[in-house]
């Protein structure tokens, strides 16, 4: 349709080779569903960038009627690595590649950052509680009591911080949890 082209105010029908082959390199995904998914996000925001309201609106498309707004924020952020306030494609299709293919270590650095929520670094009991927290008003409507999800933070960090420390860093927090494969 000639119509939704010219609503793409960037010019951007196409995928240029640079990018192509950075995404090709960074995940497992073929050429005709790299440029399958450029299609999927370019009808979706007209810019060239998702924002975190349209991130938001997408989610809540699979999960109608979720508490989910704080909860995508924690996830936009992990993967908006730009800072820019703007998903690109490439940040896109990385988080959508980590989320569903990516190796247990990926996903863990992901997990790292998504709880990281002052991006210092540095997880603690703190962090990891808020996260929980409004993950729980996605998945429980019952949305158990708050001193029960700080107990749950409390078990699960304890778990990880092998050393007692109170705060992991990004290698620790991947090391502990490989050698606690409940986790």
């Amino acid at each position: 349709h000639n119509q939704s082209m010219m609503g793409n105010r960037t010019g951007r029908t196409k995928l240029d080779q640079a990018e192509l082959q950075n995404l090709l390199h960074q995940t497992t995904y073929e050429e005709t569903a790299v440029h399958a998914w450029h299609k999927v996000f370019s009808t979706t925001c007209a810019g060239g960038r998702l924002t975190v309201d349209q991130f938001g609106n997408l989610f809540n498309t699979f999960f109608p009627g979720r508490n989910s707004e704080q909860f995508c924020e924690h996830v936009f952020r992990t993967f908006n690595t730009s800072k820019s306030g703007g998903m690109s494609f490439t940040e896109f299709l990385i988080a959508v590649h980590v989320t569903a293919q990516g190796s247990q270590e990926e996903k863990l650095k992901w997990t790292f950052k998504l709880y990281d929520v002052n991006g210092d670094g540095v997880l603690t009991l703190e962090e990891v509680t808020q996260v929980l927290e409004t993950t729980n008003n996605i998945l429980d409507h019952n949305q158990n009591s708050k001193p029960f999800l700080q107990n749950q933070a409390k078990e699960l960090f304890t778990k990880i911080d092998v050393n007692g420390s109170g705060a992991l860093t990004e290698d620790q927090f991947i090391a502990n949890c490989l050698h606690q494969r409940e986790i």
